[in-house]
């Protein structure tokens, strides 16, 4: 919720003529950039890390954010606590899928990857559908103290559950309960030769592109839905809730074909985007068709987007977990 809060508030902000739609597009993006070169360059960082240390750090770098966003009075401070809100979360993904990945026996494994795909949706889903409900009776800062409320108890939360859980899920690392480890015969191979001769360096680039894609709607939804058909803010953040909501089916879309149908992941998410191609280009006649149909096609092109996403960032990464690069893949790829 809290990675598109500033996304959710977006439409009100604009609308509101406290900053331009350069200037939000500019703090907007300037999370990604921390975000995403954070986990370039501490790629191998988050598999010698401990994930809880991590996912710490992150919870408590989004309690400082999301308090700053209420009282901050000017774009500098914004682009600032955005930054910063990106650098430090940078971790908080590549730490789950290894707790999934390396911590949680077999049998638990795949239900808890389908679980945390339900996780990132419906995060988006809930930030959306509160910002358009606290759109409807008071201001854009109001999301930012919702959030930072909700924030504190799921900080709270996390704190006490990892306290008690993690000793127990660090019992089950060993061969015999989790994963066959890669026997070690005494040659240390690099980690981006590995990379490269698995083929996750070649994956990179379609995986780039289904970010900007998933993302990038997902973010300007509302602020385009209301500039082209005259919507209110709030109008505009309800229909992206649904959106996302259908979004959800992407996961039953690559449960139903990958593996039974089609065995190779890179292979489906590359079906993923030629479904969806068409659907973007009609997506270029936004403000001539008709807002339901502008909404369908965006709910489709999201829904094959995050159908990739369960393949690239939850699926590949696990791949690795026998090497101990669960996080580091999860990390170069997300």
């Amino acid at each position: 919720m809290t990675k598109n809060a500033f996304g959710a508030s977006m439409v009100s902000i604009i609308g509101e003529g406290f900053l331009t739609k350069s200037l939000a597009g500019t703090i907007n993006a300037s999370y990604y950039v921390f975000y995403g070169g954070a986990q370039l360059i501490f790629v191998k960082l988050v598999d010698r890390v401990s994930p809880v240390k991590l996912i710490n750090m992150s919870l408590f770098g989004a309690l400082i954010s999301m308090i700053g966003f209420a009282v901050a009075d000017n774009f500098y401070v914004m682009l600032v606590l955005w930054s910063l809100t990106g650098l430090l979360q940078f971790a908080v993904w590549p730490a789950v899928i290894r707790i999934m990945s390396e911590y949680l026996v077999p049998e638990h494994r795949g239900k808890a990857m389908i679980y945390i795909a339900f996780a990132y949706c419906t995060g988006m889903l809930a930030n959306y559908g509160a910002a358009a409900l606290i759109l409807k009776f008071s201001g854009w800062r109001m999301i930012f103290n919702v959030f930072f409320i909700l924030l504190v108890a799921t900080t709270l939360l996390w704190i006490i559950t990892a306290k008690k859980t993690v000793p127990v899920l660090e019992n089950n690392t060993d061969t015999s309960k989790s994963m066959q480890k890669v026997e070690d015969n005494g040659k240390k191979e690099s980690t981006w030769k590995i990379l490269a001769s698995s083929g996750i360096v070649l994956m990179l680039v379609p995986s780039l592109i289904r970010t900007m894609m998933d993302m990038g709607l997902k973010s300007w939804v509302p602020t385009m839905i209301t500039e082209n058909y005259g919507t209110s803010p709030s109008f505009a953040s309800a229909l992206t809730t649904i959106l996302l909501l259908v979004n959800l089916s992407g996961i039953y879309i690559v449960n139903l074909v990958y593996p039974r149908f089609i065995k190779n992941e890179a292979v489906c998410f590359g079906l993923c985007f030629v479904i969806s191609l068409p659907f973007t280009l009609l997506l270029l006649k936004t403000g001539v068709i008709p807002v339901g149909v502008a909404v369908l096609l965006l709910t489709l092109v999201t829904t094959f987007m995050y159908s990739g996403h369960q393949l690239i960032n939850v699926i590949i990464p696990s791949k690795f977990a026998a090497m101990n690069m669960s996080g580091g893949v999860a990390s170069l790829l997300n």
